[in-house]
């Protein structure tokens, strides 16, 4: 076979990798945001509804009866604006990982590698735009919380129970979601890191045992 042709068809080979590099990529990362998707959602269970559950016992604690129609509106609308975040993390995630991925030469010796320190500043622009939206999702579920108390309910309850139920969403609330949103992000990065490990020895075990690839050398 003409050395021409031969050459073409190591080419061909190193983009097969690096697009099954970047299918890598997409996937794992579309997994991610599925993990966090069940985060934010309401949960299957309204005893795993920690907000509402919170609410729920500050009202039983001080007397007071809520309007939970209008509770769950509010708790659905605080999901619902957080869950946008998804899409901002998803394309920023697969653009950082993907830009590694092409500015990498490949040569004979040499594979696509994404270290842990690669995602460091990814995943600190991630957590940023995550603590963002979540501070104005919360603004927006305590605006106008009057709402679910009744009318005659006493001002300083009132003014009790919101003051409990904020305190708890932006500080234990947040940590524990924090946590696990931290969890699931380097359980996926530590994913993707084996999974090109294992693209990569796929890859050097065609073009090192390839006898058209091997001719190149010859």
């Amino acid at each position: 076979m003409e050395n021409k042709a031969l050459e073409q068809m190591k080419k061909q080979h190193v983009n097969n990798y690096k697009n099954a590099i970047l299918d890598i990529i997409s996937n794992n990362t579309s997994a991610l945001i599925g993990d966090i998707r069940i985060l934010i959602k309401k949960p299957p269970l309204e005893t795993m509804d920690l907000i509402k559950v919170r609410f729920l016992s500050l009202a039983k604690k001080n007397k007071v009866i809520l309007n939970t129609v209008k509770l769950d509106k509010k708790i659905d609308g605080f999901r619902n604006n957080l869950l946008k975040i998804c899409v901002e993390i998803e394309e920023l995630r697969v653009k950082r990982l993907t830009e590694i991925v092409k500015r990498e030469k490949i040569t004979d010796k040499e594979v696509i590698k994404i270290n842990k320190k690669d995602f460091i500043d990814i995943n600190r622009e991630i957590k940023k735009i995550f603590k963002s939206e979540f501070d104005e999702s919360v603004d927006s579920l305590l605006n106008k919380l009057e709402c679910i108390f009744s009318e005659d309910i006493d001002v300083k309850i009132k003014n009790l129970i919101i003051n409990e139920i904020t305190k708890y969403i932006k500080n234990n609330y947040l940590k524990q979601l924090l946590e696990n949103f931290d969890i699931k992000i380097l359980v996926k990065d530590t994913t993707l890191i084996n999974s090109i490990k294992e693209q990569n020895e796929r890859y050097k075990f065609t073009l090192n045992n390839s006898r058209i690839l091997n001719d190149l050398d010859k």
